[in-house]
């Protein structure tokens, strides 16, 4: 939160320095400040604290943003900092706002649906044949499909990811045990 205490004198030299930061171009207006996050989101120092150049533009244009809510960009631009592109919302609000534009990855954890798998379901079924006739090591299948030998031991175990719903109900209720164990 921008603090409020802020003099109105005080609140002009935020200004002036903020705008001395920010490219205004004809659509977004791009924070140009050294401090910058890897997302691209701008920072910057009021008296001794960060904030983001963001939540800076939305307090200096609409006032101080309470502490349950967050900002939220219309533009989908994590630099952009003009204030009709942001609007104050929940996280839910940010995520119903993904969805309705479809920018949220749906990345489930397991099986041939992770945004990582390089292999289908065949040729991990054929993996597991493979290696529980005895014909091939772990290793040369691996090298084969072009994954680790770690992975192919872990769909042999069944543990990284499983060809059956079974399998997989299986994977997410020893994973499930596995969270419960770390939090205890």
């Amino acid at each position: 939160m921008i603090p409020l205490d802020l003099t109105p004198e005080e609140k002009q030299v935020i200004r002036q320095r903020f705008l001395a930061k920010v490219e205004q171009g004809p659509d977004c207006w791009t924070w140009k400040g050294v401090a910058q996050t890897r997302g691209g989101r701008g920072r910057m120092r009021i008296k001794n604290r960060v904030y983001y150049a963001y939540r800076v533009a939305y307090a200096l244009e609409h006032g101080s943003l309470p502490a349950n809510l967050g900002i939220c960009h219309r533009c989908d631009n994590p630099a952009c900092v003009r204030p009709d592109h942001l609007f104050a919302g929940t996280q839910a609000d940010n995520v119903t706002d993904m969805d309705r534009k479809g920018r949220r990855k749906n990345s489930p954890r397991y099986g041939r649906d992770h945004h990582k798998v390089t292999t289908t379901d065949d040729q991990v079924a054929w993996a597991i044949a493979m290696y529980r006739s005895g014909r091939m090591t772990q290793t040369l299948i691996g090298q084969i499909l072009g994954v680790k030998q770690q992975t192919v031991s872990g769909w042999v175990h069944g543990q990284v990811r499983s060809t059956t719903a079974k399998g997989r109900l299986i994977a997410a209720k020893r994973n499930a045990a596995r969270t419960q164990r770390k939090a205890a």
